[in-house]
């Protein structure tokens, strides 16, 4: 089960509590400045599940304002958009000529990495899901010119999206791993019809189905080669690593898993075809180098040996 992490500024001293809460940010978030507002407590506290790429956040929180300052990229900020959906109180985004006041109900999304003001003059509750980059960009064309637009969660799309993440949120710390990769990918892609035109949705997820094709092209190409990896292949087609195992997401794969399920279809497929070769020149053909690495994966793949699948076709 996904386990859920609570960072509470209680657990700080109270002379600590502003640093603290400045270091839990900029790490789990943003680098940014916080400041308590006059006669007010500082008080914030998160509850985050975290999956392999999306995360979960519901906040708590006393009125406070919150600064990313526009001065050059600093290291701790993630590399994501951050989707809010406001539970209660008031909420007000600013990022770059933008600004949005939320109601309780509606969402916003902003850039992590890029300079940015929240304020919120009273106690608050918010969700926040954590989207990389490359996963949104793959989805939605010009998500950056929605940057801290309002999404009218009462209606339409915006309710869909809202009511998944609220549901999804609430229900996380009962999900196993897999369960809550693929809840978050139809999270990203609810996020992403949020966000845009129907016709850009569709534009954007056409050209991901071409680009993944030209991918698999590639990826086929070079099956032979011991040497291919997600290294290799972001280079010669001038994509990142992330984007490419993100054009996997969809399939249940990462650009690795898919390298070794093309390579094994073929070893199959000759170990019933050359019978003059032995199973480990078929092996070393296709790109393996290492015999026990293939013999296991031969078998999770097919649930029988090479040898037995070769005696089958005999």
């Amino acid at each position: 089960m996904t386990k859920a992490q609570i960072f509470s500024t209680e657990q700080a001293a109270p002379n600590r509590r502003r640093e603290w809460l400045c270091e839990v940010i900029g790490r789990e978030y943003a680098r940014v400045d916080v400041r308590p507002l006059p006669e007010q407590r500082l008080f914030n506290e998160m509850t985050i599940h975290a999956g392999a790429d999306v995360r979960l956040s519901t906040i708590r929180s006393n009125g406070i304002f919150i600064e990313r300052p526009k001065r050059p990229a600093l290291p701790d900020s993630q590399d994501v958009y951050l989707a809010v959906v406001l539970l209660s109180g008031e909420y007000f985004l600013e990022q770059g000529d933008r600004q949005v006041s939320l109601r309780p109900g509606d969402m916003a999304i902003y850039d992590a990495t890029l300079p940015h003001k929240i304020y919120c003059p009273e106690k608050f509750s918010k969700l926040i899901v954590s989207l990389p980059h490359a996963t949104m960009r793959s989805r939605s064309f010009g998500i950056d010119r929605r940057l801290a637009s309002p999404i009218d969660g009462g209606q339409g799309v915006g309710a869909i999206a809202a009511s998944y993440v609220r549901s999804f949120t609430a229900h996380a710390g009962e999900l196993t791993d897999e369960f809550f990769a693929a809840m978050a990918d139809h999270c990203a892609d609810l996020v992403a019809l949020s966000l845009s035109e129907p016709s850009e949705y569709f534009r954007a997820n056409r050209g991901r189905e071409a680009t993944l094709r030209r991918v698999k092209r590639f990826i086929d190409g070079r099956l032979r080669d011991p040497q291919l990896d997600p290294a290799m292949a972001a280079q010669a087609l001038g994509l990142s690593i992330r984007y490419l195992n993100a054009l996997f997401e969809a399939e249940g794969l990462s650009l690795m898993r898919y390298v070794w399920a093309r390579r094994l279809e073929n070893c199959r497929r000759d170990l019933a075809s050359d019978a003059r070769a032995s199973i480990g020149e078929i092996a070393y053909r296709w790109g393996f180098s290492d015999l026990s690495h293939f013999s296991r994966a031969f078998r999770r793949r097919f649930g029988l040996s090479a040898r037995e699948a070769r005696m089958q076709s005999e």
